[in-house]
């Protein structure tokens, strides 16, 4: 079993070592040769010249052009010494095939047409030396052609092969990196409209429930039954942020009714505006056009806008009045949400979260309205107040 393992690994060691196995092909080569002239009668000038012409097998794969000049322009001066190459062994022949084979497999075009000029130059001109009578040089001239065209044929169609193999894992390579990168692109995009979408639904309901718990404080020694009110809607609304979250997170089968923790969009505004003005912000609502009929992104969107701007103007406004205006038309629909600044912001001065320091929040909704095609505006008005303003076309989503 060893010895099996041992001879099977031997053609593994030399594809992974082309260049020692080129050497060993020289070598034997050059050993057939050796052999044959020692049978046929050992000359200095034919074992030279043998030699010469079989070793450049051992660069074939390094220096194929120089393998191909040195092995043919032996043949072409043994011939002009009036030697029969052929006759000096046929492993010589062997070897100039070789190599005008490699010279068109490893060589780029020029080079490769470089190599087999060279062969049919050296063995053309060496003809005459041999054959007298153009009689009997034609047919010469048309089997040598034969025999270092036909390799170096083969040579150039493995090697256009090779390199539509090349071409074609390159290609594959290439794609992978494509799917690849598109993968993680869209896990980012997804890892990133989550966070959106958390930092919505607990920005909005904990600045509520945080604005309706400290007003639970100044009643619930005075109106228990208020109070109590306070508490359950309090409750109510973090039931609703859990089930939105559970949803928003894929755990459908941990929400009892998961059309409850669906996306919201624009019909649940009124919800929205209760919410608003139970936590004690007075919302005004005017709406123009047909809001029931957006597209699904353009109404999530829509409602993220009015529902942060709305919070923002909890947190950042106590006391300030909020008004929403909402326009669609058959391209966009087109939101306004602006508040009148409050007590504090007027001596402070405006809210420092416009254009030139955005706040998380205005971010986010910048980026919603541009990845549905369009564009928001956030800052401060003149009078203290702060109005934010979205165009969201229906056209583009993405």
């Amino acid at each position: 079993m060893t010895t099996r393992r041992g001879l099977g690994s031997a053609p593994v060691a030399l594809r992974a070592h082309p260049v020692v196995a080129d050497v060993i092909l020289a070598t034997v080569l050059v050993v057939l040769g050796w052999l044959q002239l020692v049978s046929e009668g050992l000359t200095p000038g034919a074992l030279a010249g043998m030699v010469a012409m079989t070793a450049p097998v051992a660069t074939r794969r390094i220096a194929p052009l120089a393998s191909v000049a040195v092995g043919w322009v032996a043949l072409l001066v043994q011939e002009g010494l009036g030697a029969d190459v052929t006759s000096q062994g046929y492993a010589a022949v062997i070897a100039l095939v070789i190599t005008v084979y490699s010279v068109a497999a490893h060589c780029a075009r020029r080079r490769a047409i470089a190599g087999i000029i060279i062969a049919l130059s050296c063995v053309w001109i060496s003809i005459p030396f041999g054959a007298e009578g153009l009689d009997a040089q034609l047919p010469s001239y048309a089997f040598t052609g034969l025999v270092a065209g036909a390799p170096w044929a083969v040579g150039r169609m493995i090697r256009g092969r090779q390199e539509r193999i090349d071409e074609l894992r390159e290609l594959s390579r290439t794609l992978q990196l494509e799917r690849e990168e598109r993968s993680r692109q869209a896990v980012l995009a997804e890892r990133d409209r989550m966070a959106r979408e958390m930092h919505d639904v607990l920005s909005h309901t904990v600045s509520v429930m945080v604005v309706q718990l400290g007003g639970v404080q100044a009643i619930i020694d005075t109106d228990r039954d208020a109070a109590r009110s306070v508490i359950e809607s309090v409750r109510t609304m973090g039931k609703a942020a859990l089930t939105e979250l559970r949803f928003m997170l894929g755990l459908h089968a941990d929400v009892p009714d998961a059309h409850a923790g669906a996306n919201p969009g624009l019909g649940r505004l009124t919800e929205l505006v209760a919410q608003m003005r139970d936590a004690g912000l007075p919302v005004s609502v005017d709406a123009v056009g047909d809001i029931s009929r957006l597209p699904p992104a353009v109404d999530l969107a829509a409602y993220r806008i009015v529902q942060e701007s709305l919070t923002n103007t909890l947190k950042h406004a106590p006391g300030a009045e909020a008004f929403v205006h909402i326009e669609v038309d058959q391209e966009r629909i087109d939101l306004r949400i602006q508040n009148t600044g409050s007590p504090e912001t007027a001596s402070r001065g405006p809210l420092r979260t416009g254009p030139g320091r955005p706040g998380h929040g205005i971010n986010g909704m910048r980026e919603r309205a541009r990845l549905c095609g369009g564009e928001l505006v956030a800052c401060p008005d003149a009078d203290r107040g702060f109005t934010v303003t979205a165009h969201l076309p229906f056209g583009v989503v993405g």
